[in-house]
Formats: structure tokens, sequence, C-alpha cells
């Protein structure tokens, strides 16, 4: 085991349990947005605006995993006028955690004839445990 791994442990074991799971379970976007196209684009999401989600308690301790699908219709001022899980992670506590961290970022519309308009975009979202 290399030291920064022993360190880390040594770190972990000293936390308690909820806080050294979390520390351990990430959740990060997994699809990558497309380039900007002033004349034409999707709605894209700003990444640097979300904050980390919160991984579920209960689907730490259960061992939970997966990737969430996500659609959000995104209107002409980027922002969220609706959600819906399109493909689920296989757990309701992942899928919704997931769905409420995504829909309080910032979006841009997209764009139809350099204009903005209202559009759906997708983004896939997946749960690791460490």
């Amino acid at each position: 085991m290399s030291s920064i791994a022993r360190r880390l442990r040594t770190v972990l074991q000293s936390l308690p349990v909820g806080i050294a799971l979390a520390c351990m379970a990430t959740a990060h976007p997994a699809q990558a947005q497309e380039a900007d196209d002033t004349e034409n684009s999707t709605a894209r999401i700003e990444f640097a605006s979300c904050a980390k989600p919160v991984y579920p308690q209960a689907d730490v301790q259960a061992g939970h995993q997966g990737t969430v699908t996500l659609g959000f219709l995104v209107d002409e001022n980027g922002g969220v006028k609706d959600s819906q899980v399109t493909g689920s992670s296989g757990f309701m506590g992942l899928d919704m955690a997931a769905q409420t961290a995504l829909g309080k970022c910032s979006f841009r519309p997209a764009r139809e004839n350099g204009k903005p308009v209202q559009k759906w975009t997708y983004v896939k979202y997946e749960w690791t445990l460490g």
C-alpha cells in the first residue's frame, strides 16, 4: 500500500463513519458538453455553477451506485422550466439527489439562428463509491 493510501486510510478511519463514507462517495457529471456555436446550439449546463451533490446516506450505507440520465427544459433565459429522470440509476435516492442538485445549476440557453430558445438538454450523472 502506498504511503498516500495509508495516510488517506488513517484520516478516513479517524473521521465519524458518515463523514468517512461521504468522503469516499462521489458523484459527477458524465457527459461532455458540445462546442459552442453562436448560430445554433443546444442548451448547456454551466458546471462551474453547480454545487457537489450530496450522496444520500442511506444509499452510501447500502452500497448503491449507478448512472442517472436527466433531462432539463431550459428556457430562453437559461432557467430550468422542467426536469425529469429519463434513465434511472435503479435507486430513487440517487435519482432524486442528482435531479435536485443539477436543478440548482445555471444553464446557457440553446440558440437557433443566433437567438436564445427553449430546449431540452440531457446530462448523465454517475454515482460511485470509492
